[in-house]
């Protein structure tokens, strides 16, 4: 009896141990260009991969007012930047938020975004719920 009772302890500590599979991943971290004094608005961009199909509804973070989601596209040779209700998210496909194209526009910065720094962003899915990431600020012109 008490060799069976640590056994099935063994086991649940094993099967403890063990990570949930992932159900999102970044290919690199989330990154924003970082902007002169005075500036009120930026972009975020990453690359990620959902498990399962999901839908990105929103985001948040601490140092701007607010966060959209625009996607820009050339017309008659123009750039034009819409908003993006939402992004639907293919299971195992990457979705890039990238420049030129779908990305995070912060819209009323509390404070300038500096090189090396890095500030929370959380994005809000349907079936994922919210997901914290680290936004890192890269030198305007870096990529």
């Amino acid at each position: 009896m008490t060799r069976a009772l640590i056994m099935l302890a063994c086991a649940l500590l094993t099967a403890c141990g063990q990570s949930e599979p992932q159900t999102i991943e970044f290919h690199e971290p989330p990154w924003a260009y970082n902007t002169p004094l005075g500036a009120e608005v930026a972009a975020v961009y990453f690359k990620l991969t959902v498990a399962e199909a999901d839908t990105l509804l929103s985001a948040a973070t601490p140092i701007a007012d607010q966060i959209e989601m625009h996607t820009s596209s050339e017309e008659n040779g123009m750039m034009k930047m819409r908003p993006l209700k939402t992004a639907s998210l293919e299971a195992g496909k990457p979705f890039s938020f990238e420049p030129g194209g779908a990305h995070f526009m912060l819209i009323g910065l509390r404070q300038p975004l500096v090189a090396g720094m890095q500030f929370p962003m959380t994005l809000r899915f349907d079936r994922l719920g919210e997901v914290t990431t680290q936004v890192r600020v890269v030198e305007l012109g870096s990529r």
